[in-house]
């Protein structure tokens, strides 16, 4: 291409920044990314045809959107285009595979960070107990009575645009990207809020009350002797690939990044229930710590 290699990219951002919706999703055909290029059709297909093994060609013909973003990153680098991932990164409308890692390490802090903040409603959560007869029912109850998931997501992806230079669509960006952890079952809302429900399930047992999951966790710790940890640590610790000792919090994130980022289902397909474990061991490490 003899063009200016930034005017394609300001074009195509522009005309993405008319298209996105308020939830974050957008649309563009492939004639008007072959229209933005400059491109004849034929050289332009004949490019794309050479990445077949690399995109989904056939979603690609009809066109793009926030879901196959990266396709889109792929067939315009693929077309001699420089700088893409950069440029839609820092327009906000791409989140290269480590910024999903740090947006849900950092959806973990935030989540910590109001947890500890909360203060537990101990007569509401007598009252859920005694209703459930179940602490577990309990907790759940408590939880989704008592957290704003929506506003928390939205609160962090803000943030996090913020603080990598993102323009306003970033957000929007983020925090679908967030939601869809959810929706996948990548992150359980009680994985998110390990520190709170620890904390809800002490005040139960305060109150008289223990689960069944509770009182086997108890009995093994006393048969494993003077370990000192209970089993949900040690469990995390296994599934971390933490042996013994103590680790900083610099090498726990290094660790839960390197993991995240092997087992994600994005790169590893076949990864995502050790994602699942990975992303709810860290949080249960991470709830244990003093908040920052």
């Amino acid at each position: 291409m003899t063009e200016d290699n930034d005017a394609p990219l300001e074009r195509l951002i522009e005309r993405l920044d008319g298209r996105v919706d308020r939830d974050g999703r957008w649309r563009i055909a492939t004639d008007d990314v072959i229209d933005i290029l400059g491109m004849q059709t034929a050289p332009f297909w004949q490019k794309v045809h050479a990445l077949h093994d690399r995109i989904d060609f056939l979603e690609a013909v009809d066109g793009f959107c926030q879901d196959s973003v990266g396709d889109l990153v792929t067939v315009l680098e693929g077309v001699g285009l420089e700088g893409v991932e950069e440029a839609l990164t820092r327009a906000g409308f791409f989140l290269p595979n480590p910024l999903r890692a740090e947006a849900l390490e950092e959806l973990l802090f935030a989540a910590r960070r109001q947890a500890a903040a909360h203060q537990i409603q101990e007569e509401e959560l007598a009252s859920m107990l005694r209703f459930t007869q179940d602490v577990s029912a309990a907790v759940a109850l408590y939880l989704k009575e008592h957290v704003d998931l929506a506003s928390l997501l939205a609160e962090c992806a803000e943030s996090f645009r913020l603080t990598r230079g993102m323009r306003p669509v970033g957000a929007r960006t983020v925090r679908r990207y967030l939601a869809t952890l959810f929706t996948r079952h990548i992150v359980e809302t009680r994985t998110l809020l390990a520190g709170l429900e620890a904390r809800l399930r002490l005040a139960a047992a305060l109150l008289g009350y223990s689960s069944a999951e509770e009182q086997s966790e108890s009995e093994q710790s006393r048969r494993a002797g003077n370990s000192g940890r209970p089993g949900r640590t040690d469990w995390a610790l296994r599934v971390m690939g933490i042996a013994g000792g103590r680790i900083s919090r610099t090498e726990l994130r290094a660790r839960y990044r390197q993991l995240i980022m092997q087992y994600h289902p994005d790169v590893n397909p076949a990864g995502l229930e050790r994602c699942k474990d990975v992303t709810a061991a860290y949080s249960l490490l991470i709830s244990q710590e003093e908040p920052a």
